[in-house]
């Protein structure tokens, strides 16, 4: 049904096409043939007499097969429509990914072409660069190799010497004389620090009794300030009679006593103000004016005793010009090695401590003034080397009971055994 409308309609506007023809346009008319038929006027100039068509009722077959191929070709496209319409998705994504995978091949196709031409490039850059380098090196050494004659003053020849022969007797001679210069400065501002070392080493019989011969006048010095004491009656030695018997009371003063490097020096606290205060160039000002009087007790540390870090600090070596007399206290404190012992006097009572810990940090490092809580522990700090800041010697000992040799725990008291007198056997 379809079909036979759309050649109806075709053969209707075939036939109001060819009868609307203007006759403004064509000045030529219609006529009729010698059997009458009806023929219509082909193009021609307006005016003419024209040609005539043949008649249109003789071109209604050739019009109808022109409307049936318009008809199959409107039918084609419509079923064509229809089609693509009815196709799965699969097919959408089977043409996306298609063109993702062209667009991907291109992608990476064109890298490896820029990659290969980058590498090729940096391979030409590297040979140029290898070719001008070995240039550069073949000149130099030609210039150095040149020979230069250098006339012998006291033989008056000369002596043949290739330009770098004669640049590393330089260096070598600017080198070593820069070198003893410097040695000799050096040695000659720090030679009371390396006196005492190298006497150490000197007279080592020395070395090896300065521990019973400190731990003896350590005694004896005791011994005098309580034979002075106006509140004793008597007092005597140590060999069982009171002075045995009395309470380990320490010295006036705070000091540090190590056995092994002979030392017995005062231990000096500064003022609290600059701290409390936060003045640091104050407090660095104290803290050198306190270690011309002996080695400093860091302001803010733990005192012996206390749960904490007891921090202690001396020099090395110091100007010479400087003033005070404990400038090279600790030059030898190198010398003190793990399970080395030392002993406190503060506020009267005498501390016990073993060195655990020995290590070098930087000068910036402040990790070594921490105060655990749950630690009895001291540090002893000196510069390293001697004569230089470089480096921060650090030991960190932890405090021991005076007896026994037992690590000490926080809020311990030391227990003291004491005999029995027979107060009848006391001398009057």
């Amino acid at each position: 049904m379809l079909y036979n409308a759309v050649r109806e309609s075709a053969f209707i506007q075939s036939i109001w096409y060819n009868s609307m023809i203007s006759d403004s346009q064509h000045n030529q008319r219609g006529g009729y043939d010698d059997e009458g038929n009806i023929i219509l006027p082909e193009t021609g100039t307006p005016g003419s007499a024209g040609t005539f068509r043949k008649p249109l009722w003789t071109n209604i077959d050739e019009q109808n097969d022109l409307n049936e191929a318009t008809f199959q070709k409107v039918e084609g496209s419509r079923i064509s429509r229809n089609k693509t319409v009815e196709d799965p998705p699969t097919k959408i994504w089977k043409d996306a990914r298609k063109k993702i995978g062209g667009v991907t091949q291109d992608f990476f196709k064109e890298g490896a072409k820029q990659y290969k031409w980058s590498i090729k490039a940096a391979l030409k850059g590297m040979r140029s660069s290898l070719d001008s380098g070995q240039y550069g090196i073949d000149h130099i050494w030609g210039f150095l190799a040149q020979p230069v004659w250098v006339l012998n003053r006291k033989r008056h020849k000369a002596k043949q010497y290739s330009r770098f022969s004669l640049f590393l007797l330089d260096t070598v001679r600017f080198g070593g004389t820069f070198a003893i210069l410097f040695v000799t400065l050096f040695v000659s501002l720090n030679y009371q620090s390396f006196w005492k070392i190298s006497q150490s080493y000197i007279n080592p019989i020395r070395r090896a009794q300065s521990s019973i011969i400190t731990n003896a006048n350590t005694d004896n010095i005791l011994a005098q300030k309580l034979l002075r004491s106006p509140s004793l009656a008597t007092a005597g030695g140590s060999k069982g009679d009171l002075l045995s018997y009395l309470p380990e009371v320490g010295p006036p003063e705070n000091r540090i006593i190590i056995p092994r490097l002979d030392l017995n020096i005062p231990l000096v606290t500064p003022s609290y103000k600059a701290l409390l205060s936060e003045d640091w160039d104050q407090l660095e000002e104290d803290i050198q004016d306190a270690l011309q009087m002996g080695v400093v007790h860091y302001p803010g540390t733990a005192r012996p005793g206390q749960a904490g870090n007891f921090f202690v600090t001396g020099h090395s070596s110091y100007y010479p010009w400087a003033d005070g007399k404990y400038k090279t206290v600790f030059a030898r404190l190198q010398d003190l090695d793990v399970g080395d012992e030392y002993w406190v006097y503060y506020g009267g009572d005498k501390y016990r401590y073993i060195v655990r810990t020995k290590k070098e940090v930087k000068p910036t490092n402040v990790d070594v003034l921490d105060q655990p809580v749950s630690k009895r522990m001291a540090t002893l700090m000196t510069c390293s080397p001697v004569g230089t800041t470089l480096r921060r010697l650090i030991l960190s000992s932890e405090e021991v009971d005076p007896d026994t040799g037992i690590a000490m725990h926080v809020g311990e008291q030391h227990k003291r055994t004491e005999p029995k007198i027979n107060v009848g056997a006391l001398p009057i």
